[in-house]
């Protein structure tokens, strides 16, 4: 049998290094070849898989090291067989072995119909009861009680490890538990760790390939909780990481383990006749451990969905998710077909926008993410890059589409990405690495995600954030999934992503004068400033505007960002182009919806309402703060101070007195002599309470 890449450089670093550090997936289950099933006591006949420390106790084993002993600070000192014991007790100088634990174990309980762990908790060293060769009793037996882990490394380095003539293998489990990060350790760690770096010098040097020289293995869950003096900076250590299972482990176990799944009679799953359902099952498990994978096995039976393609993607959702409903098939085929016209009723003036995001919501329903002759994805459901001018809609549309997916904008996520501006933020976003302040509480992004996996997640101003949370999104784009700072692993493969972005709309990010479109930019040099910019922008048809804030992204990506690869996840057709609101008809819907939206919120919380003039109205379209500066988001503002402010006071003054009035708001000229470069005065804005 071929050695899979990572074992061989795990032996490498074996063979080089007295000290290895392992880290990554060392708290898995690991596949046990036929020939070392057979090395396993008979209470464990037929375990497939065992966990790491005791896959990789075997394999020392198998490499020829006389004696293999496991440590932690519970079991303390464990070796791997019985006849290992007297080389321990020997080598250590006749160390005596411990009395007999009250209700020693015997056996070990099984984890699921056939696939039991063989981590066997340590016997006595002196329970022999009907002990024989094949006997559980000889499998993980325990030295002596009272080696903490001071003790146990003298032990080593005093005696043991001095024994030329006794390859000895240590292996260090849970070590990140009882051994913290170089500046957290409190002084017994310090001494410990310092103990540790003596004992694994002493080793001598390999003198032949073929002589084993004594190992120490330590243990992590995580690269970044291994302690600096242990890292490569040391001479005498290596490390060594331990990979989640790949596409083609994860073929191995469904291929070799299909009669744990549930079946119906007549319909169980055969791998050698459908090797296509076979690679399409490993791809979409892709990032679930073995152990997920056994776990998988149990939840069919109780779920009754098995391997088959229309049963499988349900029970990987019910294993992921819970048995939450799944919130794509609940979207009803009549709600997609009237999507546009549900969406053009929220957001005014982006139609061209709207005809790109249905059909992508279409086959977001579908899921007909990408194109695959696999027939599965893992990716989000849909990825959209909303970029133009501020508030023209981005916003309000991410609003409206988990409104019409997922029936209410409470299913939105929002991220405003200016808050990560910093590469130490991304702790915040992710979650902090152990050790850190705000470990034990996770990373935003994935607890929103783990809260409500079906929903839309909106990054508002990209471009705002530090390089290096951007390539966060790497992962989550291409493999629908993220790994926070505690090791959990959560899946966007049922939600859609957004981005927004000003960029295009100051010349900051321009690489040159070239860059985008040659109406906006002069030959050479960028726009004298940003307000120029602008105005320049409002005067392009919607194609240039399209082709300027295009290049714009690209060049922010590319040149100014250095990570193309970005913007080849989120992909250039997904880079939607908001236009200016120009249109007076966009304008005149736009003021009426705000309006409205005001007044049934007066009317509903005081019992006041409020009218506007045409007059006022067309201030509200004119003014140069409002749509020509900061699109709806600008007149919403003005509202804000010219109309809720003078109400918010009259009705703190005044009180109940004001309740079944009207506000009529007028502006003191002529409508047709308002024009677009008018002077505002503000002293012109009449407010008249009238009894309705």
């Amino acid at each position: 049998m071929n050695v899979v890449p990572w074992v061989k450089n795990m032996r490498k670093a074996l063979l080089l290094n007295p000290l290895v550090v392992m880290h990554g997936n060392v708290r898995d289950q690991f596949y046990l070849e036929p020939q070392k099933q057979t090395r396993l006591p008979a209470e464990l006949s037929g375990t497939k898989y065992i966990d790491f420390p005791a896959w990789l106790a075997m394999d020392l084993e198998q490499q020829g090291y006389d004696l293999v002993v496991l440590y932690d600070s519970v079991d303390e000192a464990v070796v791997l067989r019985r006849d290992m014991l007297k080389k321990f007790t020997d080598a250590a100088g006749g160390a005596t072995p411990a009395p007999p634990a009250s209700g020693s174990h015997s056996s070990t309980p099984r984890r699921g119909p056939s696939l039991p762990s063989a981590s066997a908790a340590p016997v006595s060293s002196d329970d022999t009861s009907g002990a024989n060769a094949s006997s559980n009793s000889d499998w993980m037996v325990k030295v002596k009680v009272g080696l903490n882990p001071e003790n146990f490394l003298m032990a080593l380095n005093g005696k043991i490890f001095r024994n030329q003539k006794l390859s000895t293998a240590v292996i260090f489990r849970f070590t990140d538990r009882y051994l913290s990060f170089t500046d957290r350790q409190d002084a017994a760690e310090k001494r410990f760790s310092i103990l540790l770096q003596k004992t694994a010098m002493s080793i001598p040097a390999n003198r032949h390939p073929d002589q084993l020289q004594s190992r120490i293995v330590m243990l992590f869950d995580l690269e970044g909780a291994v302690p600096q003096e242990l890292g490569v900076q040391a001479p005498f250590a290596g490390t060594a990481r331990i990979p989640s299972p790949s596409q083609e482990d994860r073929e191995l176990f469904f291929q070799a383990n299909s009669d744990l799944f549930y079946s119906e009679p007549g319909k169980r799953f055969d791998a050698e006749s459908d090797p296509v359902q076979l690679t399409s099952l490993a791809s979409l498990a892709d990032g679930l451990k073995t152990q997920d994978l056994i776990s998988l096995s149990v939840l069919s039976h109780d779920e009754q969905l098995g391997l088959n393609k229309d049963q499988f993607k349900t029970l990987l959702d019910r294993f992921r998710f819970g048995t939450r409903e799944n919130a794509w098939l609940k979207i009803k085929n009549e709600t997609l077909a009237g999507a546009a016209d549900f969406l053009k009723n929220r957001v005014k003036g982006q139609d061209a926008v709207i005809a790109d995001v249905v059909p992508t919501l279409i086959r977001a329903k579908l899921g007909l993410t990408e194109i695959s002759n696999k027939g599965t994805s893992t990716k989000p459901r849909g990825v959209f890059f909303f970029v133009g001018p501020t508030g023209v809609g981005k916003t309000e549309l991410t609003k409206a589409i988990a409104e019409l997916i997922f029936g209410d904008e409470a299913s939105m996520a929002r991220f405003d990405m200016s808050e990560y501006s910093e590469e130490h933020q991304q702790a915040r976003l992710v979650g902090a690495p152990p050790g850190y302040v705000g470990f034990d509480q996770g990373g935003q992004l994935p607890n929103a995600i783990l809260e409500q996996p079906f929903s839309v997640v909106l990054f508002d101003e990209v471009e705002k954030a530090h390089g290096r949370i951007l390539d966060k999104f790497l992962q989550i784009l291409d493999d629908g999934r993220l790994t926070d700072g505690m090791g959990r692993t959560v899946y966007f493969s049922e939600a859609i992503i957004i981005f927004t972005s000003n960029i295009g709309t100051s010349p900051r990010f321009r690489s040159g004068g070239s860059g985008g479109a040659n109406t906006v930019a002069v030959p050479g040099q960028p726009p004298a400033n940003a307000t120029q910019q602008y105005e320049q922008l409002q005067d392009l048809s919607y194609e240039d505007l399209q082709r300027h804030f295009r290049d714009d992204v690209k060049d922010f990506f590319v040149n100014h960002l250095g990570r193309p690869e970005i913007l080849n996840r989120i992909g250039e057709d997904n880079i939607l182009v908001f236009n200016f609101l120009s249109n007076e008809g966009v304008k005149d819907q736009i003021i009426q919806k705000q309006v409205k939206d005001l007044a049934d919120y007066l009317s509903s919380k005081f019992q006041v309402s409020v009218d506007l003039t045409p007059s006022f109205c067309d201030v509200l379209k004119q003014h140069p703060n409002g749509f020509k500066r900061n699109g709806a988001r600008g007149v919403r503002n003005l509202l804000r101070k010219l109309v809720l402010d003078k109400v918010a006071m009259d009705i703190f003054a005044r009180g109940d007195e004001l309740t079944g009035h009207r506000l009529v708001v007028d502006y003191a000229a002529k409508r047709h002599s308002i024009t677009e470069d008018f002077r505002f005065d503000a002293t012109k804005v009449r407010h008249d309470w009238r009894l309705t």
